[in-house]
């Protein structure tokens, strides 16, 4: 993930928004064991799709740089394989100190128009229906995103799988 042709994100606070780095990894994955939301078995597979990024594939990885620490959100989004245009936001996750203050909306802003850019034309995010993801879904819905599916008891009994979708 060392360098990127691509222009650069175009969004609010876009000026502290960069393409991870392979350096940047080890920080992307102790945020988000740090939120406490992720289980960690999420938080090694993680540390594994990271690893395995491939820009030549699309998968983007940015980060929000931040005075506060290392970095203070990423987004990681890449293709959905044998689609024409559809992509998929498989993380996203912003310093507990700063939510609410629009840096998740910047950096999914940004990955939208990253997409844009690509070629894609619509945005696919899963996420649980656990309580524990009650402010991720209201954000996936103030982005202008609408819960098209929801699953039943898909990661879990009684944790359904709430499927969302944009398009651009």
């Amino acid at each position: 993930m060392e360098k990127q042709s691509d222009k650069p994100p175009t969004a609010r606070n876009s000026k502290a928004l960069r393409l991870a780095q392979n350096g940047d990894f080890p920080a992307i994955v102790a945020l988000s064991r740090d939120l406490g939301v992720f289980t960690p078995e999420e938080c090694d597979s993680l540390a594994i799709d990271l690893s395995s990024c491939d820009l030549e594939a699309g998968d983007r990885i940015m980060v929000r740089e931040s005075p506060e620490g290392p970095l203070s959100g990423f987004i990681q989004f890449s293709p959905a394989p044998i689609t024409k245009g559809t992509w998929y936001v498989y993380w996203i996750a912003v310093s507990s100190a700063l939510h609410g203050q629009g840096v998740g909306s910047s950096l999914l802003s940004a990955a939208e128009g990253q997409v844009l850019v690509l070629g894609g034309r619509q945005v696919v995010i899963e996420t649980s229906a656990s309580s524990l993801f009650d402010s991720a879904r209201s954000f996936y819905l103030r982005n202008g995103y609408n819960l098209i599916a929801r699953i039943p008891d898909y990661y879990s009994d009684g944790d359904d799988k709430c499927v969302f979708l944009k398009r651009l």
